[in-house]
C-alpha cells in the first residue's frame, strides 16, 4: 500500500462505515477482482504471496487495473504461447477487447501488471510469454514495485498528478 500511495494519489485508509472497502485475507492464492466491487472486496494474498511485486499487482487489479499481458495491443510486443500454461491458468493470458482496455500508456514491459515469461507453466522451463525481441519478462514476484508507466497509469485513471 505504501508504494501506491507513496507514488500515486490513490489512498487506502482504515475502514470505519464505508459501505464499500477491500479486505485482504490469506487464501489460497494471490488475487483480486478487478475495480471497485459493491461491499466487499476480497484480496487473497496467500501462501507464496507476500513480495512486494505480487502484493502490489494485487492491488492494482482492486484499483482497477487489467493485465499488462491482456491489452489487445499485446501481440504486438509479446507472444503468448498458451499451450505451455496450466489448463486451469490460460484464461489468465486471454487478450481483452479494444473497448475493455484501458490504454493509458503504450505497452510497458516493466509494468508489476505483465506476468513473467514463466508464469504459470504447465512444467519448469517452459515459457507462457516473451518478448517479440526475445528476452525474457521478468516475473512479478521479482519487480520491485510500481513502473514509471505504472504510476502514470494509475494517477491518469484517478485524474491527479503527483
Amino acid at each position: 500500500m505504501e508504494e501506491i500511495e507513496s507514488k500515486t494519489c490513490v489512498r487506502f485508509i482504515p475502514r470505519s462505515m464505508e459501505r464499500d472497502y477491500i479486505t485482504i485475507f490469506r487464501g489460497s492464492g494471490c488475487y483480486s477482482a478487478i475495480g471497485r466491487m459493491r461491499r466487499a472486496q476480497p484480496v487473497s494474498l496467500g501462501y507464496g504471496c507476500l513480495y512486494k511485486g505480487t502484493m502490489v499487482h494485487e492491488l492494482l487489479h482492486a484499483v482497477g487495473f487489467y493485465h499488462e499481458h491482456s491489452r489487445s495491443d499485446r501481440d504486438i510486443y509479446i507472444d503468448v504461447f498458451t499451450e505451455n500454461a496450466k489448463q486451469d491458468a490460460v484464461t489468465q493470458f486471454e487478450k481483452l477487447k479494444s473497448w475493455q482496455n484501458r490504454l493509458l500508456t503504450p505497452f510497458d514491459m516493466e509494468s508489476v501488471m505483465l506476468y513473467g515469461s514463466h508464469a504459470f507453466a504447465r512444467a519448469p522451463g517452459l515459457l507462457t510469454m516473451l518478448a517479440k525481441d526475445g528476452s525474457h519478462l521478468t516475473e512479478v514476484y521479482d519487480k520491485p514495485g510500481l513502473s514509471a508507466a505504472d504510476v502514470i497509469r494509475v494517477n491518469k485513471l484517478y485524474n491527479c498528478s503527483k
